[in-house]
């Protein structure tokens, strides 16, 4: 009730005591009817008797008349209060206590440019006219500021709106700048609502400013229930556009290389895609390609991009010396150019070094597949290195990419536990069997039920195909980078593979991958249905398995030109990826978590300005993990270790960040990550009012306000017309009420004069 007199009247004050003076009348009625006193005498029975057969109407005059009088007051008391018949057409700052959240919109596509300035520009021009127009009547405002990318802390809490809080404020906007990252509108609209619902005595308005792009409202459940709460504890919603029209703009969506076998001297593959987010046709677009702060004389060129297409092209780069290196890409210019620039950082190693473990040293095997990756290490970036199974024992193999098992009868258990170990922690291995292999230990020790290192359970007797010179292809290989050479119909290597002599997986082991649910894919069968070769994870490291051999013994493989890629792209994929640096969306946080026995506790954070002032961190144990060293009896527990913790969120600007830590030693080490705008942001589109609408439904009355329109702050001076006409029905209720009264009073006719009398 309060809430509903608050927004009807512009001096809700007056109301309440004013409607007690309707009584007024009520009384004075009923102590009229008290004061006369009954007389009984012959002609007032007279009287009595003609008064009872007129008493109906002469009550309903009185009670009429007494209406009236309460009428009067009552159009009084709306004047003086000054009533408002639809609150919808006032300024939203009315003379009442009010309460106004912003929930401001400061995800990346607020960056869209706007002739001079930005979407987000106007939407703090938009804050500051709402304030201002507050400020018009000081004392009965109060103020509260939401930024979407930190809902949980208000910029401005329920401040007092005067011109003093309106400079303040201007201060505040001007040090505020609209971030990279994606949002959900959901968390500051929950936000507003915890704020709104707390404050139950002021008329409360939400004012959400946004650019509202379509993709953040595709079917949001979520949002229209907040507003219907909202809605139905008497909040006004109010949603403000900030952007009236779509854009044209293009973005680097994706960057990204072989990292892992990246090497100097050799060309290094990079992919990069672009998408066209506009709904015309982009025609002759290049991409510029910095590498180390460089431009190089060479760009990428798209010749046409269709309307909502992405589309992709390869390039080639070289790096001159080992070490960390940053690669950029960039667009020219358009409506949002935080995405036409994309980073991708790559440490190059000096070589790539590959293990090849022969099982029988008196074949030539390993010949080939040495001669595959690297007949000109110089080109192929690969140092293989042929040992036997003893190395595995007596040598470290963690400065590998990965191993290669190439007809290895068994291995004894101090080789099989650095192997597994050298898998887990991000290494790659792939196994060609042959004649030489003991079915039974890769049964028990290799397999072990699906947990060891090969990934299938074979049959214990090698199988024979009936493959002649001329019956055509028995492979047929998945679409799989591995066997990229031959993918497409008709493919001439396709049809002179030849598989003789396989092992067969055994006759319980399921076949069908979805059937087995495990992580063994399938990438190869021969036309007999039978599996020949399967990709798995294994820990951190990916696993190649080859139900047969590399070398020439039981196929033809390496006769023929297609093994060589097929080698170096099975390289390619098993490599490790722990010499692949990070890479992140903005505004993601740094976590660190480090080893106090390897690194000291100092930390130093570098921003892609690459300044000379860094961030400056120590990185210190969590208090939980301290608690839990503390054994029973106060000791030291060394069934744990700690670790030292570190974060750092200040990660909004796209670019490298070098993290750099001390060890033991006071030696550098540096790390680096690398930060891109997210895709979403990208996609301009506008979300109509229809959508928006159609979200919310027809029964929630929700106020959108196109761009550019401001009359909505103001409002309209309802209340002049309602003025008029309540002088009106109140001159025309007085009229009626002194003819009634004259009409139901008594006047005594007047007395004839003497000199009429005579005559």
């Amino acid at each position: 009730m309060e809430t509903w007199i608050a927004s009807h009247f512009l001096n809700p004050a007056f109301v309440l005591g004013g409607a007690a003076l309707v009584a007024s009348p009520i009384i004075i009625h009923l102590i009229n009817r008290m004061r006369y006193r009954r007389v009984q005498f012959a002609a007032m029975e007279f009287l009595l008797q003609s008064q009872r057969r007129n008493r109906r109407r002469i009550l309903i005059e009185q009670l009429l008349l007494l209406l009236l009088r309460i009428l009067i007051v009552l159009g009084i008391v709306a004047l003086i209060s000054r009533l408002v018949l639809d609150p919808g057409e006032l300024s939203l700052f009315q003379g009442v206590q009010s309460h106004h959240v912003v929930v401001l919109d400061d995800s990346g596509s607020m960056r869209d440019q706007l002739g001079e300035g930005t979407a987000w520009d106007e939407s703090l021009d938009i804050v500051r006219k709402l304030v201002a127009e507050g400020s018009r009547r000081p004392g009965t405002q109060k103020f509260t500021l939401l930024i979407l990318s930190n809902p949980e802390q208000p910029l401005v809490t329920q401040r007092e709106v005067d011109e003093t809080f309106l400079v303040e404020l201007d201060g505040k906007l001007r040090n505020q700048n609209c971030t990279h990252q994606t949002f959900d509108l959901v968390t500051g609209l929950e936000g507003a609502r915890d704020v709104l619902l707390a404050d139950r005595a002021a008329v409360r308005h939400l004012h959400v400013i946004s650019d509202y792009r379509e993709t953040d409202w595709q079917e949001q459940q979520s949002l229209s229930q907040i507003v219907k709460e909202l809605d139905s504890a008497g909040v006004t919603v109010n949603l403000v556009k900030t952007v009236g029209r779509r854009n044209a703009n293009l973005g680097i969506t994706k960057l990204s290389g072989d990292l892992q076998v990246a090497s100097v001297g050799v060309p290094v593959r990079f992919a990069v895609s672009i998408q066209n987010f506009s709904d015309q046709v982009a025609t002759k677009v290049p991409v510029n390609i910095l590498q180390d702060g460089q431009k190089l004389p060479v760009t990428v060129n798209f010749d046409r991009v269709e309307a909502g297409v992405e589309v992709k092209q390869e390039f080639d780069l070289t790096f001159d010396s080992p070490g960390r290196h940053r690669v950029e890409l960039r667009l020219g210019p358009d409506s949002l150019p935080a995405d036409n620039i994309r980073y991708i950082a790559i440490e190059v190693s000096p070589i790539n070094r590959v293990l090849i473990i022969e099982g029988n040293p008196a074949s030539d095997e390993g010949e080939y597949l040495v001669d595959a990756l690297a007949a000109d290490p110089g080109i192929t970036g690969y140092s293989p290195q042929l040992e036997t199974i003893d190395y595995l024992r007596r040598r470290s193999i963690d400065e590998f990419q990965s191993i290669f098992m190439l007809n290895v009868a068994d291995l004894p258990p101090d080789a099989l536990a650095p192997l597994e170990d050298f898998v887990k922690t991000g290494g790659g291995l792939a196994w060609f069997l042959g004649d030489g292999i003991r079915p039974s230990f890769y049964i028990t020790e290799l397999y072990r039920g699906g947990a060891g290192l090969f990934p299938v359970k074979i049959g214990i007797v090698a199988a024979q195909t009936s493959s002649a010179g001329d019956s055509g292809p028995d492979t047929e290989f998945s679409e799989h980078p591995i066997f990229g050479v031959f993918q497409g119909q008709e493919n001439p290597f396709t049809e002179l593979t030849r598989v003789f002599e396989y092992f067969p997986v055994s006759d319980d082991w399921e076949f069908d991958d979805q059937r087995r649910g495990d992580s063994v894919q399938t990438i190869a069968r021969l036309t007999n249905r039978q599996p020949l070769a399967f990709v798995s994870p294994f820990g951190a490291g990916k696993i190649f398995t080859c139900l047969t051999s590399c070398g020439p013994s039981w196929n033809n493989w390496a006769r023929y030109p297609s093994f060589v890629p097929t080698m170096l792209d099975l390289e390619k994929f098993i490599a490790r990826r722990d010499r692949i640096l990070e890479t992140r969306q903005s505004g993601e946080p740094i976590q660190l978590s480090l080893d106090p026995a390897e690194y000291l506790e100092e930390v130093e954070i570098y921003d892609p300005d690459d300044t000379d002032s860094p961030t400056r961190l120590k990185a210190a144990a969590l208090s939980s993990e301290v608690d839990e060293l503390e054994s029973s009896h106060g000791q030291p527990s060394t069934s744990m270790h700690v670790r030292l913790q570190a974060s750092f969120r200040d990660t909004d600007a796209p670019g490298i960040y070098r993290i750099r830590l001390l060890d033991q030693n006071q030696t550098p080490v540096e790390r680096w990550v690398t930060f891109n705008v997210p895709v979403e942001e990208s996609d301009l589109t506008l979300a109509g009012t229809e959508l928006i609408r159609k979200q919310f439904g027809d029964n929630l009355d929700v106020q959108i306000h196109e761009a550019g329109e401001f009359s909505w702050l103001a409002g309209r001076d309802a209340g002049q017309e309602v003025r008029f006409w309540l002088l009106v029905i109140l001159f025309i209720i007085l009229l009626a009420e002194q003819l009634l009264a004259c009409r139901l009073s008594f006047h005594p006719k007047k007395a004839a004069s003497p000199t009429t009398s005579s005559k």
